[in-house]
């Protein structure tokens, strides 16, 4: 028999003749019966139910010998744990049936199909967002998270559209807030960097800030991460304002400072500070400073320091005012101290304070009165 000589199942119905099957077909065969027509010679090996009977009569007799052959699948009836797929021919005279074992296929199919979901599950998982693009940089797939960063234009992301267009389409939608009022330009420095794959920050309408990571895949697409930087730019921001706050500060405190102890020439080359309130160290050091520049500056040789009205000198303020009086000697001035009460003196003594190396002076008249007689 001819048939038998073929490598697969194979059944041959005539139009005017019983229908034939060779071995290979006969052993998948679970019944005994000798078929009355094609369909009936598929329904012996495959399950097919009596929908499935009936719809395989309908596409057979649509079929003509130009037609492809017609491919329906089923697992067997002997095993159903092998899938096979019938392709029905027909030529001039007759119907010709063969069938093809597909379950290792399927079976690696579905493998696929699950490591495929694996892997989508796994990309939805992700906190940042994640787009795919084919060699004509067009859209094949996004995760969710891509979807909810790009809410505005979510219903554009669709498997096929070009990247250019889904930008283009977005910016008109406002989901960018820098494309606004400026599209055309915006769009056009957007694809520029996107050919360039250059790191990108990005601000969205609703205010977040998107860092976009782009790279080439192997057959030439690309793979793009969007991850969001909010948090960061917020920081940022905060950090910018507490420096700015400082500044704005420091330049407050040192003109108090300078408010608060004013330098006054009161002869050539003599000045005063009247020292008034409570001092702390850095409010000392900050007065020492600012002396010891204006005494460069104006190029004076005596500084009368009154310190009248400081309510308390303790032991740091005192060798802060000894410290400040080497320094300005250092410059070629001399210090003159006033004001001390004698409260003050008592505590300065009982501290162990030695103010031998500075002038002093019971009030600010006989200070200013010194100063101009040291200097004729």
């Amino acid at each position: 028999m001819l048939l038998d000589d073929l490598p697969l199942p194979t059944a041959y119905a005539p139009d005017d003749g019983p229908v034939q099957c060779n071995r290979r077909w006969l052993e998948w065969r679970d019944v005994t019966e000798p078929p009355v027509d094609l369909v009936t010679a598929c329904a012996q090996v495959v399950a097919w139910e009596a929908s499935d009977v009936a719809a395989a009569r309908e596409w057979i007799a649509l079929l003509t010998p130009d037609d492809p052959p017609l491919q329906l699948g089923a697992p067997l009836r002997s095993d159903r744990s092998k899938y096979v797929q019938v392709l029905i021919r027909r030529s001039g005279s007759a119907l010709v049936a063969q069938l093809v074992d597909v379950t290792s296929l399927l079976d690696g199919q579905r493998a696929a199909e699950r490591r495929l979901e694996t892997i989508l599950g796994a990309l939805d998982s992700l906190e940042e967002g994640f787009l795919l693009l084919d060699t004509e940089d067009r859209i094949v797939m996004c995760n969710r998270r891509y979807r909810e960063l790009y809410a505005i234009s979510a219903d554009l992301i669709v498997p096929g559209r070009p990247f250019a267009e889904f930008i283009r389409l977005g910016a008109e939608r406002g989901q960018y807030a820098d494309a606004i009022g400026r599209v055309d330009e915006w769009v056009a420095e957007r694809l520029r960097l996107h050919a360039e794959l250059a790191p990108i920050e990005q601000r969205l309408a609703d205010g977040r800030w998107i860092r976009i990571v782009e790279r080439r895949t192997a057959d030439g697409g690309a793979v793009g991460l969007r991850i969001d930087i909010t948090d960061i730019k917020q920081a940022e921001e905060l950090r910018r304002q507490l420096v700015v706050r400082e500044e704005v500060i420091a330049a407050q405190a040192a003109l108090l400072a300078e408010l608060s102890t004013p330098l006054l020439e009161v002869a050539e080359r003599v000045l005063l500070a009247p020292m008034i309130g409570a001092f702390d160290s850095t409010r000392v050091e900050s007065l020492i400073e600012m002396l010891l520049r204006t005494v460069q500056q104006w190029r004076a040789r005596v500084v009368v320091l009154d310190v009248t009205g400081v309510p308390v000198i303790d032991t740091q303020v005192a060798h802060a005012i000894l410290q400040c009086a080497v320094s300005i000697r250092l410059l070629g001035a001399q210090l003159v101290l006033t004001g001390i009460r004698p409260d003050v003196a008592q505590t300065l003594v009982a501290l162990g304070v030695d103010l031998s190396t500075i002038v002093t002076r019971a009030d600010l008249r006989d200070g200013i009165r010194y100063a101009l007689r040291s200097q004729g």
